[in-house]
Order: structure tokens, then sequence, then C-alpha cells
């Protein structure tokens, strides 16, 4: 079967498009992840993101997206002798520890 040159082209173009959108929706859910984990505070008192720094000073921020299909970005936080990981989960807007130092963090912060 030989697909001719008009049908190439569109289907070159379809699978851009869907690569461009693929791209800027991940983009929007790293950002979007790490400024939702690293300002979240509770009730009250201090966010992630200064809990994090008090704790382990130094560090930096980093997210990955480990399942696209469901939603989840991990965010997490790596300093010299410390590392903190969170799930975020897209969809449902939730935040989730992903490692024992994280469970701490989130447990030390008011509930709403």
């Amino acid at each position: 079967m030989q697909i001719s040159g008009k049908w190439f082209i569109a289907l070159v173009c379809m699978l851009s498009t869907a690569l461009i959108l693929q791209g800027a929706f991940d983009t929007s859910d790293h950002e979007k992840s790490e400024r939702i984990v690293r300002s979240y505070r509770g009730r009250g008192g201090p966010s992630i993101d200064e809990r994090v720094h008090a704790a382990a000073p130094g560090g930096s921020w980093s997210t990955e997206i480990t399942r696209g299909c469901r939603g989840i970005v991990r965010v997490g936080y790596h300093a010299p002798g410390a590392s903190y990981e969170f799930d975020y989960d897209v969809p449902q807007h939730g935040i989730h520890p992903a490692n024992p130092a994280a469970e701490a963090i989130l447990n030390a912060i008011p509930k709403e």
C-alpha cells in the first residue's frame, strides 16, 4: 500500500500537532504541580517550601511526571543530607507523600 504525498503531509502535521500539544500540557503540569506543592500551607503556618528550606537549606526543586495517564507529578526537594518527595495528583488536586521525609512535613501542617 502506497501513501500519497498529501496523506503523508497530513499525517506528519497531525503527529507534530499532537507532540506540540502534549509538550504544552506536560510543561503546564510541571509548573502547576511545583507551584502548588511549594506554596501549600494547609490552615496556616509555614508553606512546604519554607519548611523544607528550614530543615535542609541549600536544596533545589525538581519535577517528574510519574504516571502521565493518571496525572501524577512527583515534586522533589533535594538538599545535602535530605530529600523530600511529594506526589501531586493533578486531576484530584491532592498532595501525597512519596517518602518518609515528605510524610513528616505533611503531618506537621495543620489540615484544612
